[in-house]
């Protein structure tokens, strides 16, 4: 293959493309959305409760204005948001499919962020709490992933990236607090794009995962304001001393979705956590 200095420097744009964001009203999303709507891509806005999803999309259109618009003298790419409970397989396909009709094209792109965590002793987690919680996190997965790839394989485009979000939790316990049923959640979900990848492969989806360590999002801020010996505790596990910042997930989601940056990266779980599985 001849060198050139397309093939050789790897691009991040996503123009033209349309980009499914899940949990889109949450921390993490909301600075990743802004990412791939600066990186030229529409935004597809997902999560479940219809009016937080709406402000989301709203303020990212604002920030596109502001941001995009003002400044580089470029054109805001399309956002639209959409209400969708990930655990209800039928609602999942319903969504995903009148993404594609009102963006008028196949998305290309999906970052799953949903999911959610709850502390129990293993010996005394209610099952019907554990239930729904794989019903969302690990099953929700799956659903999201089936509804954004069927139509990609369906109508031979051959290509598409997906990106789960799991967590270091997936691979380490988290300690002082108890929380067995994410922990294995997120260990499926890690294994699941694995499985994908391969299944997948000759249709040119990548499957990976983004494995965070503690993110210091609004929801976080929440759990340990005023418990300063939660915060300490987390940070004393990590090689870094600190937690880290939304924003430092963006190149991680970026280099994955890439297809020239990453066209030979799929079924890998990329672990951003401060160094803490080192310890």
């Amino acid at each position: 293959m001849s060198l050139s200095l397309d093939n050789i420097v790897p691009s991040f744009r996503l123009d033209g493309s349309v980009s499914i964001v899940t949990g889109g009203s949450g921390g993490l999303a909301s600075v990743i959305t802004k990412a791939l709507l600066a990186q030229g891509s529409e935004i597809a806005v997902v999560d479940i409760n219809l009016e937080r999803t709406k402000e989301a999309a709203e303020l990212l259109i604002e920030w596109g204005k502001e941001n995009i618009a003002k400044a580089n003298g470029g054109s805001v790419p399309r956002v639209t948001y959409w209400a969708c409970n990930v655990a209800d397989a039928a609602n999942v396909e319903e969504v995903f499919t009148n993404v594609n009709k009102e963006h008028g094209k196949l998305a290309e792109y999906l970052v799953h962020c949903a999911g959610y965590c709850e502390n129990f002793p293993a010996h005394e987690y209610p099952a019907r709490n554990a239930e729904s919680l794989v019903q969302v996190n690990l099953l929700g997965s799956l659903y999201v992933s089936q509804s954004f790839a069927r139509p990609l394989i369906k109508s031979g485009h051959r290509n598409g990236s997906i990106v789960l979000v799991g967590s270091m939790s997936g691979t380490i316990v988290n300690d002082p607090q108890p929380q067995v049923a994410y922990n294995m959640s997120k260990a499926g979900v890690i294994h699941l794009a694995r499985s994908l990848a391969c299944e997948w492969a000759p249709y040119n989806i990548r499957v990976n995962t983004l494995s965070p360590g503690y993110i210091l999002t609004p929801l976080t801020r929440n759990v340990i304001s005023g418990h300063t010996e939660m915060k300490d505790s987390w940070e004393s596990k990590v090689p870094m001393k600190r937690l880290a910042e939304p924003n430092e997930f963006v190149g991680s989601v970026l280099y994955l979705l890439s297809k020239t940056g990453s066209s030979y990266t799929t079924g890998h779980n990329l672990v951003v956590d401060g160094g803490y599985e080192c310890w």
